[in-house]
């Protein structure tokens, strides 16, 4: 399997997580964040324990508490859109019956028809239904 399939079914997983969440949740956004930014906090934890006061002090379980994602995709719609894929479009609505938002990312494809990438993922909130069909329309731009 490759690297961009595995990580394509690692995007799906967090989707998926995401359309069952009740709320923002802040292990969720880490996990969204390296998966999309693979590496970035890690190397952002070794620059800050290589040296200065937190040399020795912190090992690898610290790093949440320490290495923050720069984005709040679980709690904020403007984070959230920064996971759409360039040339993509996002549509978003709440289910007054049932309760809960939906999302799509849309693009138009070689006959200029819109092209539903990610159509109908409902989550609890605004900020996870977007999240939810963001990571869903990263994964299929990968697979």
């Amino acid at each position: 399997m490759t690297t961009d399939a595995m990580n394509s079914e690692r995007l799906i997983e967090l989707a998926e997580r995401c359309e069952r969440a009740k709320g923002p949740s802040y292990a969720l956004e880490c996990e969204i964040w390296d998966a999309v930014y693979p590496g970035e906090r890690d190397e952002r934890f070794r620059k800050l324990t290589e040296s200065g006061p937190y040399k020795g002090r912190l090992g690898p379980a610290d790093k949440d508490g320490y290495v923050k994602p720069f984005r709040s995709f679980t709690a904020s719609i403007d984070a959230a859109m920064t996971l759409v894929p360039d040339g993509y479009f996002w549509t978003l609505g709440g289910n007054v019956h049932h309760g809960h938002w939906i999302a799509s990312i849309n693009m138009l494809n070689s006959e200029g028809q819109p092209w539903c990438i990610a159509c109908g993922n409902a989550a609890a909130t605004p900020a996870l239904a977007l999240t939810a069909a963001a990571l869903r329309a990263l994964a299929e731009k990968k697979g």
